[in-house]
């Protein structure tokens, strides 16, 4: 009896550590990978509260193989990141057998962005050349997805493209947005960044590169770190501090035979060391605010909030006003005042931040303007940051955590404008629109939103601190402007 036990742990440790299944991840282009925007500079302080442990297991649907397909992008973004944030935003925890009846199509994704020829140029008839997630991601976003009943996974075949009629019905299912969590060769804040996205219930599609094979350390179903070329398209679904020293939880496309049940485990170390490209998946939002009377835009709550800080390289707080009339004076074009005005004055050369909090989901801006030279320049987003703030009760720091904003050598009556926005903006636009005009800054920057902002009289200022809430009635209220002047001496 002890020889068969022996045996049959023996071939169960074979199965799970060393018949490696399908891969089929390609690298992300330089191009393609730079041009996704990375997640906001979320400054440290706001992943101390994040829990110690967090899941989204209870959404996950049961574990599938991908058999001999490099279809791995298309099961990790559909059957994984893409199924787990719909049943998220339609609330089936614990609910298997909802959550496996509405699992998104592999071959949706995967039949559309793979390259039908090989690297020798042949044809690719047995589906053996991979594909990039960003190209899922993409199309999550730009097309969407159609169920696995709508569009079934054939092992068998890979050519099959998806007819206009499902592409249309795909359009239901788009993802509002995805961002990455780090650039290439940057990963200090990783780790933070995919715990942070996984316990606000974001599962973290991502690519395991380098490696050889996946095998477990023993007695565990935890990854044992090993060099090689390969490529693998996988889903964080949890996070443990406690566990190993600290790892995050896997789910994979081999079946529910493979690892524990499909799942498995990364330590944060080996996750910063071979996974090289992290995507949050965010779902288009669930609002709060339904539109009661779609002909005259009347909602029953379009609500917006935030809070800002200035501080000094020092640390230490610029004080603020807010000015007389600034909700009264806010939608008048021709009012030129700011809403708020610091107190002191500050000299070239020094440096400060903008802390800001968002109370809702939204889009986050930051335009500067001197007096002095008349210059309009656009200050956030820089680089490669994403312009949409993700997380209520958190922070951002502006331009961020290793950087300042600082006085030029021109003194004058400096502006800083935050929009505030719960849509898109095309804010190089806006940039180039304001810069020219006869009007004052301020009028100049009302002057181009008056359309879509918020009313005045909807708005609440605090007097000493930069915060606001409002509550509009309005559907077509999507922005507040927050001026600030800043005598620079």
């Amino acid at each position: 009896m002890k020889q068969l036990l022996l045996i049959s742990f023996l071939f169960f440790t074979a199965i799970n550590s060393f018949s490696q299944f399908a891969t089929g991840l390609e690298p992300a282009s330089d191009e393609d990978y730079s041009s996704i925007a990375t997640t906001v500079p979320l400054i440290t302080r706001s992943f101390k509260a994040m829990p110690t442990s967090y899941s989204l297991k209870t959404y996950c649907p049961t574990p599938k193989s991908q058999g001999s397909q490099s279809s791995c992008v298309g099961w990790a973004s559909a059957h994984g990141a893409r199924t787990i944030s719909y049943a998220i935003k339609n609330g089936w925890e614990n609910n298997k057998t909802k959550i496996d009846a509405n699992t998104f199509s592999p071959a949706f994704i995967y039949n559309s962005i793979k390259n039908p020829r090989k690297r020798d140029n042949s044809l690719d008839v047995n589906c053996e050349t991979g594909s990039s997630l960003t190209s899922a991601a993409l199309v999550l976003k730009k097309f969407g997805v159609v169920k696995n009943s709508d569009f079934p996974y054939n092992v068998n075949n890979c050519s099959t493209k998806p007819t206009n009629y499902l592409v249309s019905k795909a359009s239901a299912h788009k993802i509002s947005h995805f961002e990455k969590l780090n650039d290439r060769g940057y990963n200090a804040n990783l780790v933070n960044n995919v715990k942070k996205a996984i316990s606000k219930n974001h599962p973290v599609l991502f690519g395991l590169f380098g490696y050889g094979k996946i095998i477990f350390e023993p007695g565990t179903y935890v990854y044992k770190k090993n060099p090689g070329n390969k490529g693998h398209a996988l889903v964080v679904v949890g996070y443990d501090d406690n566990k190993y020293g600290g790892a995050f939880e896997i789910m994979n496309s081999w079946g529910s035979w493979w690892g524990n049940k499909g799942f498995f485990w990364i330590k944060y170390e080996d996750y910063k060391a071979q996974a090289r490209e992290n995507y949050v998946i965010i779902d288009q939002f669930n609002t709060p605010n339904p539109t009661i009377d779609k002909d005259k835009n009347i909602v029953a709550s379009n609500k917006l909030g935030g809070e800002l800080q200035l501080r000094l390289g020092s640390g230490k707080n610029m004080p603020v006003t807010l000015t007389e009339g600034a909700s009264r004076n806010f939608n008048i074009v021709k009012a030129s005042k700011t809403t708020y005005r610091v107190k002191e004055s500050y000299t070239s050369g020094t440096q400060f931040r903008i802390y800001l909090n968002s109370k809702q989901r939204g889009y986050v801006y930051l335009l500067g303007y001197g007096s002095a030279d008349k210059s309009v320049n656009k200050l956030y987003p820089f680089g490669s940051y994403s312009d949409f703030f993700n997380y209520t009760n958190s922070e951002i720091a502006l331009p961020n955590e290793d950087y300042f904003i600082e006085f030029d050598n021109k003194p004058g009556r400096d502006i800083l404008c935050v929009l505030y926005s719960k849509e898109k903006l095309n804010i190089n636009s806006i940039v180039t629109k304001v810069k020219y005009g006869s009007e004052d800054f301020v009028s100049r920057v009302k002057k181009v939103l008056s359309g879509k902002m918020y009313k005045g009289s909807d708005i609440k200022f605090n007097q000493d601190k930069i915060a606001f809430n409002a509550s509009s009635k309005n559907a077509t209220s999507k922005i507040i402007p927050i001026f600030i002047e800043v005598n620079h001496q």
